[in-house]
Formats: C-alpha cells, structure tokens, sequence
C-alpha cells in the first residue's frame, strides 16, 4: 500500500522533528526528568518508535492478524468460536472514507491546538476525546461520553494534584 508508506515516513519525519527540537530548548537537560525539554523528548522518541513499528508492519506480509480472521472464515462451522466472533463489530470502509477519517482528525488536532489558548484544558480534552473517539472508531455515544469524561477528569486530576503541572 503507497499511501501506508508515505504515512509511515510523514510520522518518523515529524518524530525526528521533535526528538531534535527538544535538544534545541535552550539551556536544558532532555535526561533531567524536571527540565521542560524532557517530556517532550520522551514523546518523540515514543513516536519514532511506534512509527517505526508501523513502517515495519506495512513492509511486511499480510498480518497474523488477517491471517487469523481467513483461517476464522474457513472454520464458521464450529460453534465454540461463534461467541468471541460476536465481539467484533465489522466496519466495511473504503480507503476513501479512511482518507477522509484521516483528515478530519487532522483538522481535529489543529483545532485543539489552537482552541486550547481560548477554552478550559479539561473542557477541550474532553471535547477532543469524544469527537476523536467517534470519528476513529465510531464507538456508540454513551460509551464515548463517559470514556471521555473519565479519562479527561483522570489526566487533569494527575497531572495538577498529583505532579503539581500547571495546564494552560
């Protein structure tokens, strides 16, 4: 697939870029845990890693994963596995309807950036989870909601209580 490729390399790109600006924070220590710069190294090495992983997964052969789900199809007739087959919900999506995904939660991230100088930090964060959470994976409502609440109110509580992080 051409368009994983890209994508793959747009993300080691944009990780390099912030491994390499947090280096670039002056009179910093990006191994000093307290200094501004070491956050934002751990992210971008984080992210470099995950986006090696996927550059790796798109290099390869068709995954175990689809592998499993063939196998899965060859075998409908044993009753056992009928139940965990239930679980999943199947999403039929075009690679233009990925496209689309792709760009919305792009325009998504920008707007959260930009809104996060005008709106509550907690307020946006959660607003950001639920839209991101019903675009991605197009989870049911109430499920959203209440993720979103949870994991909003989580992080601010942590990150203000607990290592005393002021957030704008």
């Amino acid at each position: 697939m051409v368009a994983g490729k890209y994508i793959s390399t747009l993300l080691i790109v944009i990780s390099l870029a912030v491994v390499v600006l947090s280096f670039n924070i002056e009179e910093q220590d990006v191994f000093d845990p307290s200094s501004p710069s070491f956050f934002p190294a751990l992210v971008g090495v984080v992210m470099l890693i995950s986006a090696l992983m996927i550059a790796r997964r798109g290099i390869q052969s068709p995954s175990s994963a689809q592998e499993e789900t063939k196998q899965h199809v060859a075998v409908e007739g044993n009753d056992e596995e009928e139940p965990e087959k239930e679980m999943y919900e199947k999403e039929n999506i075009t690679q233009k309807g990925i496209n689309i995904r792709l760009i919305l939660f792009t325009a998504l991230v920008v707007l959260f950036a930009i809104l996060m100088n005008y709106i509550n930090f907690m307020v946006l964060s959660f607003l950001f989870l639920f839209g991101s959470m019903l675009l991605l994976s197009r989870e049911k409502m109430l499920r959203s909601f209440i993720v979103s609440l949870i994991v909003s109110v989580a992080f601010y509580y942590t990150f203000v209580h607990v290592f005393h992080i002021v957030f704008p």
